[in-house]
């Protein structure tokens, strides 16, 4: 794999110290990261020695795994210590967080962060008799006793998955201040400080959690930064523009007690995980700033520019500068599809025959989120047969493992089986099983032969009532009976459901590849032959709209509107875009141009 050296790749392998590189899509920001960590080993294996490295620091496991194959391709070799490639969180935990925790808590239970913070909630709830004898929900003590102005416990307003800590120590609700006019704020700061302090006491802890308690170290205990400043003396961190205040704040800590080179890598405009604390300001404070080295790379080497033009529609005009290096002189023009309610299959099967007639084999057909995907495979289904939510668990677990997205199978269907062979064990208890058995390969071998085994969904709803209960009950061995709680009849389970296939409700898939149809999310960070991006029918706020191609008036466009950026910047060849029919084709040609294809109705 050769690389070609432009001055702007030049001045990134030269700069030193503290480093902002703005990369637009198609910049070959991984290429030039591989890069700068070749150059760097054998400068820093004399510096420094043996023992300390160059760690490259990304915000997914897809962006890491990517680092890596490019560093395999460029090097011919695998990344070895004492250098690192790693995700944000692994990196927080493994060398902040967990090994020095003891020095926040003195007595703690053995750390453990958690996957899923909903968990939290299930803690505090309980069930008990009231006066006459009915069996109601209810609030483990002491929740109770922090009331909200409604007179109930200010859980039911603000549950304790969404107490966040902030670098100062405050508290917050998903990063917003709590309304005063629900809550006494002394109140919900004394909630907040008992929910943190029992979660430190049992050492069940966020991804939030970790990294408050990471800056929280680092200012305390000095010589945990100079430690780890001589371990890692260059840090590089990928996808800058996806890192929340308090990520930035412990590598901001680091610098300044004594880390010299650090590198913050990525394009605000890609910025998709608000709803994980992403602030791209704070890159952008950083590559506006004067105490860093702003760099760019501003060639796209991944699109022809009519592609470029497109996605570019989003930026403000005095920032449209992205020019093709492309040397591929495929000139596809933008395919256009108006899109009806029913027919949605039949525009994805034409995409993908005019993409194989053209020799486009890495393609992806894309939608806003896992809603829209789900309701375009046919598992938006209104029927819900059931009162126990098992049954639906495990239906997902078995139509993902029937689509071969294996992965996310083994992950609810794992959940499942322990719940129900440790019936008695306490939520502590259970998730450590679960981080125990995660990658206890016997365990999930055991967990697919299950999962394998389940009734098939060709049944109907009544026969496959009564055949998954006595399947689970066997073949895991309980002593105890599963019941899905059928329900006799509801707004949302007619009769006649009874009788119909479990399939025709919940697994209606009228596209036959479906491993080509995905959420945006999930192409992050790729390079693309081809691409379909679906444009939403209502007018929701977080739905993606015709209406959006166009920048925000302050200059810097929202998540919702990034989303569509990072769709569209993803092809090498051919952008394609389905709109609804109440769209008109000449607002179509008004706003994307002449290099379009509008295909007459399928």
């Amino acid at each position: 794999m050769e690389l070609d050296i432009t001055d702007e790749l030049q001045a990134y392998f030269d700069a030193r110290g503290k480093v902002v590189l703005n990369a637009c899509p198609g910049g070959g920001k991984t290429t030039a990261i591989a890069q700068k960590i070749i150059n760097l080993e054998a400068e820093y294996k004399i510096t420094y020695g043996n023992h300390s490295g160059i760690a490259c620091i990304s915000f997914t496991n897809a962006a890491k795994d990517e680092l890596n194959i490019t560093y395999n391709l460029l090097s011919g070799r695998t990344l070895q210590y004492p250098h690192l490639i790693s995700t944000i969180d692994s990196f927080i935990n493994t060398f902040i967080t967990l090994p020095f925790y003891y020095l926040l808590e003195r007595n703690f239970a053995r750390p453990q962060i958690l996957e899923n913070n909903s968990r939290l909630d299930q803690i505090w709830r309980t069930r008990y008799k009231n006066k006459t004898g009915k069996l109601v929900d209810g609030l483990k003590s002491p929740m109770n006793s922090f009331k909200a102005k409604t007179g109930k416990s200010i859980y039911y307003q603000y549950l304790p998955s969404d107490i966040r800590l902030e670098p100062d120590g405050s508290y917050s609700v998903k990063g917003n201040n709590p309304s005063e006019d629900k809550v006494d704020l002394n109140v919900f700061e004394k909630y907040c400080k008992y929910i943190k302090g029992w979660q430190f006491e049992k050492g069940l802890i966020t991804t939030n959690d970790s990294a408050y308690i990471a800056l929280r170290l680092l200012r305390k205990n000095p010589k945990i930064s100079k430690w780890l400043s001589k371990r890692f003396p260059h840090i590089i961190v990928d996808e800058a523009q996806d890192n929340s205040l308090m990520q930035h704040r412990i590598f901001e800590e680091l610098n300044n007690q004594g880390l010299t080179n650090i590198e913050f890598i990525g394009d605000p405009y890609q910025s998709l995980y608000e709803f994980r604390d992403a602030n791209p300001q704070l890159f952008m404070e950083k590559y506006e700033g004067e105490d860093y080295t702003s760099l760019d790379l501003s060639n796209n080497r991944r699109s022809p520019q009519h592609i470029i033009d497109c996605f570019s529609l989003l930026r403000p005009l005095d920032k449209r500068t992205i020019q093709t290096a492309s040397e591929k002189k495929i000139n596809e023009p933008i395919l256009i599809y108006r899109y009806k309610p029913d027919n949605r299959g039949d525009i994805i099967a034409h995409f993908e025959e005019h993409c194989s007639g053209k020799g486009f084999k890495d393609l992806k057909v894309v939608v806003r989120g896992n809603s829209v995907r789900n309701k375009m495979l046919g598992r938006d289904a209104q029927q819900k047969p059931w009162h126990n939510q098992l049954a639906y668990d495990l239906i997902t677990a078995k139509v993902e493992y029937n689509d071969e997205n294996l992965k996310e199978a083994i992950n609810i269907t794992r959940n499942i089986i322990i719940r129900l062979e440790n019936k008695e064990a306490s939520f502590v208890e259970l998730n450590n099983l679960k981080a125990e058995l995660k990658t206890d390969y016997l365990f999930n071998a055991r967990v697919i032969k299950f999962i394998e085994g389940l009734p098939e969904l060709s049944y109907t709803v009544e026969e496959w009532t009564k055949l998954c209960p006595n399947y689970i009950k066997q073949t895991l061995n309980i002593d105890f009976d599963v019941d899905f709680g059928i329900k006799k009849t509801s707004k949302y389970f007619a009769k006649t459901t009874r009788n119909e296939p479990v399939s025709e409700h919940f697994n209606r898939v009228d596209i036959d590849k479906t491993s080509s149809l995905t959420t945006i999310h999930k192409v992050k960070g790729k390079t693309l032959d081809a691409i379909l991006v679906f444009f939403d029918e209502k007018n929701h706020p977080s739905n993606i709209n015709f209406r959006d191609l166009e920048p925000d008036d302050d200059g810097f466009i929202k998540e919702k509107k990034r989303i569509i950026y990072v769709a569209m910047s993803r092809p090498k060849h051919l952008l394609a875009l389905a709109f609804p029919e109440k769209i008109t084709e000449d607002e179509i040609k008004e706003k994307l141009g002449d290099n379009i294809t509008i295909i007459p109705n399928i």
